[in-house]
């Protein structure tokens, strides 16, 4: 059984490893675009 706080942590590190993935993929494009 999942509770609130545990669907509460995985969301919010799940949030968090998306826009970090998507910053990197964005600093590794315009890096390269050069």
């Amino acid at each position: 059984m999942i509770t609130d706080v545990q669907l509460a942590i995985f969301s919010n590190i799940l949030g968090v490893t998306l826009f970090f993935l998507v910053f990197l993929f964005h600093y590794i494009n315009a890096n390269y675009s050069r």
